[in-house]
């Protein structure tokens, strides 16, 4: 049973009423800071190629840009992905520290849906964004030769860099990426581990009669992976301004408990 220090009154928070073992464990900590790190990073990739930035990045002088960021997006989306299993592996095999003894119910019954939230983000967006390029006609297929030819019969769209490369993006989303498009190579992780495709997905437009529903289910995917990104804002802003109201307004060492700063026995 955990040993914490007994609490009568709102007044007595700021004694900081916290179990002796209130800290997360190292490894803990340091998966946290980093999934926070790399969905920061990817958030701003995002909204800036897809939306505040789209204007400059699909600019065909811009190409560049866009698969640069492009890749990067990807690469700190299955970093998120990696690390998030490994986090939840790690929370299953260590308990996580108790909540203070005088919490209120509604305020742990809010902390563990906004972490269940969170963890949802950080599974779910990027296997939707994994999703996103692995929605095309796989290499070699004969969905992907159809596709191929009809987007030569179809000629370079509207603002196609010379030479008559694909252009960058538009409303429809970002250029064919994946294996069989006639376009980039699939994209590697870090620019360097090869993308994988997720086969049942790709394997709907294998034939020439699949290749338009998967476009279409490719559009869906990234349509949803946007309005994603937007809820994930939302449910960091609520999770640090969590953090934030038992810091300050509480008076309790809430960062401490994820290694920033001390508990008040330790600077004694």
């Amino acid at each position: 049973m955990t040993d914490t220090i007994p609490v009568s009154t709102r007044e007595t928070r700021g004694s900081f009423p916290l179990p002796r073992n209130a800290r997360y464990t190292r490894v803990a900590i340091w998966l946290h800071w980093a999934i926070a790190f790399f969905i920061l990073y990817n958030l701003v990739l995002g909204f800036f190629n897809w939306d505040f930035g789209a204007e400059f990045t699909h600019k065909p002088q811009n190409r560049w840009i866009y698969g640069l960021i492009l890749v990067s997006h990807m690469s700190a989306g299955i970093t998120v992905l990696a690390l998030t299993v490994l986090r939840i592996v790690w929370r299953l095999l260590h308990e996580p520290p108790a909540y203070p003894a005088h919490m209120k119910s509604w305020e742990r019954h809010t902390a563990h849906f906004a972490h269940f939230l969170l963890y949802a983000a950080m599974l779910l967006m990027p296997l939707t964004g994994w999703a996103i390029l692995s929605a095309h006609p796989p290499e070699g297929s004969a969905g992907a030769k159809a596709r191929a030819e009809a987007m030569a019969k179809a000629g370079p769209p509207p603002g196609a860099a010379p030479g008559g490369a694909p252009a960058a993006a538009g409303a429809g989303g970002p250029p064919p990426m994946g294996p069989g498009a006639k376009g980039p190579p699939a994209p590697k992780i870090w620019w360097i581990i090869p993308m994988p495709q997720i086969m049942p997905l790709a394997n709907i437009g294998k034939e020439p009669g699949g290749v338009e529903p998967l476009e279409t289910l490719h559009d869906e995917i990234a349509e949803w992976h946007g309005v994603g990104a937007w809820l994930t804002v939302l449910v960091l802003v609520l999770h640090i301004a969590g953090a934030l109201k038992h810091q300050i307004i509480d008076r309790e060492p809430q960062f401490a408990r994820m290694g920033i700063g001390r508990f008040p026995e330790e600077k004694e």
